[in-house]
């Protein structure tokens, strides 16, 4: 059986881990904000950018440049 000071070293190192798990936790939710942000802010320049390539593709007329043309999907 495990004797007392055993036990609440156990117990220590346990509570220690969960600080540093919730740290870390506190970190990826932070870092996931900043990144969900920096995505709000680019999405008016993507959805301007679709409708200028769109546009472009459509005045191009029946010889569309391959850089216009939309990839195949690749099975891996």
């Amino acid at each position: 059986m495990a004797t007392l000071k055993e036990v609440q070293t156990k117990i220590g190192s346990v509570k220690k881990t969960r600080q540093i798990t919730k740290a870390m936790n506190m970190v990826a939710t932070s870092r996931l904000r900043g990144a969900q942000q920096n995505m709000d802010r680019f999405r008016p320049y993507a959805e301007k950018f679709e409708e200028v390539l769109g546009s472009l593709a459509e005045k191009s007329g029946e010889e569309a440049s391959p850089l216009l043309v939309p990839k195949e999907e690749v099975e891996k």
